[in-house]
């Protein structure tokens, strides 16, 4: 392993460290309030490492949604990494290793993704598992720092985290109308389905939420030109 890109990994994944951690104290909040133990919490984070999946899992879960629901709409919503994955792959410099592969595809978030997307060379193994490992040691160990300040503070403030998925999503989206204006139409579409399936057709919220979001996913496909997409990526 080379220890100038190990170095680089880690300073180019510090600031990746920093944001995940203080979100993931939000998010060690919401699994305290949610009545998870301490080890469930932090095994939450250390088997799933996807912040927005894993407060949209939070969510569904203290909905009362089941399992399934819960797996098949955390997949759902993940799927993107697979494409990031394989994008990143065709880069690697040594594309032989099994094991390096799977680590760098299991490593493979939204920031990381772009900070190496922006790296104009072959990417190493280990630039890119010090990179993911300098954020996934953001997120897990915010999680349980989170878990373990909610011993302190009031009971109010702990059930005010659920509020975080909600800001989550909000900044998620206010990011992505600014680049194109469509994007409230996909969302009101997702939106309009998961209020009629739930309020009109009792349908649980889990099972309306996968609903709405495939279908809201094939509206955009009509919605958004070839061009629209590429410039977004």
């Amino acid at each position: 392993m080379c220890k100038d890109d190990i170095k680089e990994g880690i300073k180019d994944g510090i600031p990746i460290f920093l944001g995940y951690f203080t979100t993931a104290l939000a998010f060690g909040l919401l699994t305290r309030s949610s009545g998870f133990t301490f080890v469930e919490g932090v095994l939450t984070s250390l088997t799933n490492f996807a912040g927005s999946g894993q407060f949209l899992m939070m969510n569904l879960y203290n909905g009362g949604a089941f399992l399934l629901e819960i797996v098949l709409s955390v997949f759902f919503i993940n799927a993107r990494y697979i494409f990031m994955s394989a994008s990143l792959n065709a880069r690697l410099k040594n594309r032989k290793s099994i094991i390096g592969r799977f680590f760098a595809g299991a490593g493979t978030v939204d920031e990381a993704f772009a900070v190496a997307s922006f790296k104009g060379e072959k990417l190493s193994y280990s630039y890119l598992l010090s990179l993911m490992g300098t954020s996934y040691s953001g997120w897990v160990s915010g999680t349980a720092i989170g878990y373990m300040v909610g011993n302190i503070l009031p009971e109010i403030v702990q059930s005010a985290a659920v509020i975080t998925i909600y800001a989550m999503f909000a900044s998620l989206f206010g990011n992505e109308v600014s680049r194109s204006i469509k994007a409230i139409i996909v969302v009101g579409i997702s939106a309009a389905l998961n209020s009629i399936f739930i309020l009109c057709f009792g349908i649980s919220t889990g099972l309306s939420f996968i609903i709405s979001m495939i279908v809201s996913v094939i509206a955009a496909c009509f919605i958004y030109s070839d061009e629209e997409v590429f410039l977004n990526e």
